[in-house]
């Protein structure tokens, strides 16, 4: 586990794999630049597997390569720079030059930067998986997720699985506005901004609707559409009634862009209006400001900080004796998600065949009218035959050439990042549908280049 010492997806995934009965008895390995974080969750991945008697032998290392020999898996949840101080930056700075951006985070032209500032770090710890584990999996969390998944299957041997857990938006959506139906509690003026202070709100939507409700989505990551959605105790199709309800009868305010985007594409979108506002040209308009019709909220990046805070605290709380290590049982009462891993890797080594909802892969036919080899998003099967997406029939050609334009954008975007190459960085900032000025790119991206130097080796 590389980023093992983040307070943020360190404890949830450890808690979910030493709680693992089929993963009994493995070895992990935590690693982490950061001494001090990776001495704490540590500490606190030994008293999980001492109380829950998960018989893991567990080593732990700054270096990754102490830790890579033969490794199976090597799951990677990494970001470099200051997470919140430089996705403020990559808002802010094209800001200065006119270009207001939805989020800056998976679209726009702080995305560039974002994927630039990844990318180096994401292929390294691929060339030593070559080196070290060859056969390995390599599971990604890291976004621009498309992107960095795409850097390592076009530029290495190693096979890449991109890991989200967005679709989980999606059924909150639907759980909303299914809530009558289904018997779901709603809070007033619930809303599923992807936020940290949101989550306590939308975590119990979110799971009832997990219980109650499955669909199955397609498309490309934060940017994926319902084709189904049916009553998980009947099978009934509910389609048809969340369409009529959502678009006639539901709350106006409620996800409005998404809600326009249905309505006007005749598909659902998952992602929420936070994400899939990074892949739409039509969000960033100054003079009809879109972000004002639409209430489309930046990520706050104050909360994160709270909420990166608060779980370190409850990390040294619980090594220190001051809360219970067993209240980690359920990360869901923390407000954390469960990425699914255990079983993920419990399929593959032990041929479960597990279904699972959201995988990210290269295109075989999944998805027939976008591009093949591109990273697409699909449910798939796992097995010991590894991880196998699902076929779907084409999108509306409307949804398709939306997201053939995102990947095009971000395999352009994977080249210049990756050979540092400053031409390829413009024609990129040129092609993204936020810019519409030659030498406002120009001086957006020699911003990025110098304020972002030290984290950026590969345009020297």
């Amino acid at each position: 586990m590389i980023g093992a010492g983040s307070a943020i997806f360190g404890l949830g995934a450890l808690s979910t794999m030493l709680q693992s009965e089929r993963l009994r008895g493995s070895q992990i390995g935590l690693c982490d630049v950061n001494p001090e974080g990776l001495e704490t969750i540590h500490q606190l991945a030994e008293m999980m597997n001492r109380e829950w008697n998960a018989g893991m032998e567990l080593s732990v290392s700054t270096n990754r390569r102490d830790l890579m020999k033969d490794a199976d898996f090597v799951i990677v949840s990494v970001q470099v720079g200051p997470r919140e101080t430089v996705w403020e930056m990559d808002w802010q700075i094209p800001l200065r030059h006119g270009v207001r951006q939805p989020y800056a985070e998976n679209g726009g032209p702080g995305s560039f930067a974002h994927t630039a500032r990844n990318l180096p770090l994401i292929i390294e710890i691929a060339r030593d998986m070559e080196d070290l584990c060859p056969n390995a999996y390599y599971l990604n969390l890291v976004n621009p997720l498309i992107r960095l998944s795409t850097a390592v299957k076009r530029f290495t041997q190693i096979k890449v699985v991109g890991l989200c857990h967005q679709l989980l938006w999606g059924y909150a959506m639907a759980g909303a506005v299914l809530g009558e139906r289904l018997g779901i509690e709603v809070p007033e003026h619930f809303h599923v901004h992807t936020d940290a202070d949101n989550m306590p709100s939308f975590i119990p939507v979110a799971r009832a609707a997990l219980e109650r409700l499955d669909i199955k989505a397609a498309g490309i990551n934060h940017f994926s559409w319902v084709y189904d959605i049916r009553d998980k105790a009947t099978g009934e199709d509910l389609y048809p009634e969340l369409r009529d309800r959502w678009l006639n009868h539901y709350r106006k305010d409620f996800e409005p862009l998404t809600r326009e985007i249905f309505q006007i594409f005749g598909m659902m979108p998952t992602a929420g209006d936070s994400h899939m506002c990074e892949f739409l040209p039509v969000v960033t308009d100054q003079i009809t400001k879109p972000w004002e019709k639409y209430d489309l909220k930046l990520q706050s990046w104050e909360g994160n900080r709270r909420r990166r805070a608060t779980r370190q605290q409850l990390a040294k709380d619980i090594v220190e004796g001051r809360v219970d290590v067993n209240s980690l049982r359920d990360v869901w009462r923390h407000n954390m998600l469960d990425e699914g891993i255990p079983e993920m890797i419990a399929a593959v080594t032990y041929n479960d065949n597990h279904y699972h909802q959201q995988l990210n892969l290269p295109n075989r036919g999944f998805i027939p009218n976008l591009p093949q080899d591109a990273i697409v998003e699909v449910p798939g099967i796992i097995s010991g035959f590894g991880f196998q997406g699902l076929s779907f029939p084409a999108l509306p050609e409307g949804i398709a050439a939306l997201c053939r334009r995102e990947l095009e954008l971000s395999s352009l975007i994977v080249d210049a990042a990756y050979y540092g190459d400053r031409s390829l960085a413009l024609q990129a900032l040129l092609l993204d549908p936020m810019i519409s000025d030659i030498d406002t790119a120009r001086a957006i991206l020699n911003d990025f280049l110098t304020e972002f130097n030290e984290y950026l080796p590969q345009f020297v």
